[in-house]
């Protein structure tokens, strides 16, 4: 029998909802473990895979937590935007009996290590599915931020900041910021630096092996390091930021109905050629 864990946020009345009708339904077919929080450890092979009621917020704290573990997420959407779930909750029968009846692929989606270094000890060590941003946090000025690729210095970025992304978190912020859309089954690191004073300091597309390292320089501007839009750590002078491919993907569950460039289509609002209506 399968074994699964429900997560999402409690604070959400939509997805206490969503808990009552599919619980009772799912514990039908498996074993079933509610955490909305996960506030209990889940250690490798306790479950077969997390269902995630929410949207994309719900998947990414999920993915922080779970994927070091090895257990495949499956988003049912219950949010706004929903970028990474599979489906909503209006499928939740006809997507949850695919997956126990194993009609379903996990596909491996990078996720990045970060370490934020002080004084040459790790003071946060996290994992990220979308981003790590290196930006300021308080006054309208700039920042300069050093950034380095295996150790080489690449660039001196003077901008409100930095992110590093994996090819998942590059329909996030960094796209929001210019970046360019990479498909979720590629190896690489995107590097986009928001609002940069220089025009010629253009978004980068890196090999996913590479190492970076950040290190904000203008202490004026309160630098914080922000990881996932989740993890929050205002920088110290002499900071050290290193991200790197993370040792574990993220496995993705998908039944075949959330397709990358269909979810471009519709999640944001691609309508191809302008209509002319006579």
């Amino acid at each position: 029998m399968n074994r699964a864990i429900i997560v999402g946020n409690r604070a959400k009345k939509a997805v206490l909802r969503a808990v009552e009708e599919i619980e009772p339904w799912l514990a039908e077919r498996a074993e079933v473990r509610v955490d909305l929080n996960l506030d209990s450890p889940v250690l490798a092979g306790e479950v077969d895979f997390a269902l995630v009621l929410g949207g994309d917020g719900s998947v990414l704290g999920a993915a922080r937590k779970l994927a070091p573990q090895g257990v495949p997420l499956l988003g049912i959407n219950v949010g706004k935007f929903g970028f990474l779930t599979e489906s909503t909750v209006d499928d939740y029968k006809a997507v949850l009996t695919d997956v126990l009846e194993g009609r379903y692929t996990a596909a491996e989606r990078m996720m990045l290590a970060c370490v934020l270094e002080r004084d040459g000890e790790e003071v946060l060590s996290t994992v990220a599915l979308n981003d790590a941003v290196v930006s300021r946090t308080a006054l309208s000025r700039i920042i300069t931020i050093d950034f380095h690729v295996d150790g080489e210095l690449v660039t001196t970025y003077r901008s409100d900041g930095l992110i590093v992304a994996t090819p998942v978190g590059s329909t996030a912020h960094s796209l929001a910021s210019g970046g360019p859309i990479v498909h979720p089954d590629m190896d690489a690191i995107v590097v986009t630096p928001i609002s940069p004073h220089t025009l010629s300091n253009r978004p980068l597309v890196l090999p996913g092996h590479l190492k970076v390292t950040l290190e904000a320089r203008e202490w004026a501007q309160r630098p914080a390091l922000t990881v996932d839009g989740q993890v929050n750590r205002e920088l110290r002078e002499g900071d050290l930021v290193r991200v790197q491919r993370a040792p574990k993907p993220l496995k993705l569950i998908q039944t075949g109905r959330n397709v990358f460039f269909e979810t471009l289509r519709s999640k944001l609002d691609w309508r191809g050629q302008p209509r002319y209506v006579k």
